[in-house]
């Protein structure tokens, strides 16, 4: 993706995040067996030099979650034509589990450590 597509919008608030539910979907992940499935996105025990890398790593999962969810996208579409609205519901719910609110998570993360390292980060993001 363009870096210009990494940049927080200005409507991307903690506020934004919140109402869309992206801090529940934390919550859950954090408290599922989901959470060691990446252990890469974790920061605890790591050195402040890490995150730079960390930030790297949130870039490119947001790129596979939306690399992730074209297909089923399209494939929503296709039984939205032929009129299978009840394989569509099924396959947006888990596209939204499974792509959307990921990619929202990774935006959201990595805008709160821009934020709360902006010295680290100065001449590297």
């Amino acid at each position: 993706m363009p870096p210009k597509f990494y940049i927080k919008k200005n409507y991307e608030s903690e506020n934004y995040f919140k109402y869309l539910g992206v801090n529940l979907f934390r919550l859950f992940l954090i408290n599922s067996f989901f959470r060691h499935l990446n252990k890469r996105v974790y920061l605890k025990g790591r050195p402040k030099e890490y995150i730079f890398t960390y930030i790297e790593e949130t870039k490119q999962s947001e790129t596979s979650h939306i690399i992730s969810g074209i297909f089923p996208f399209v494939i929503q579409l296709l039984y939205l034509k032929y009129g299978l609205i009840e394989h569509f519901i099924w396959l947006t719910i888990f596209n939204i589990l499974l792509n959307l609110y990921p990619f929202l998570l990774q935006r959201m993360n990595r805008f709160k450590m821009i934020k709360k390292y902006p010295n680290i980060l100065k001449n590297k993001v």
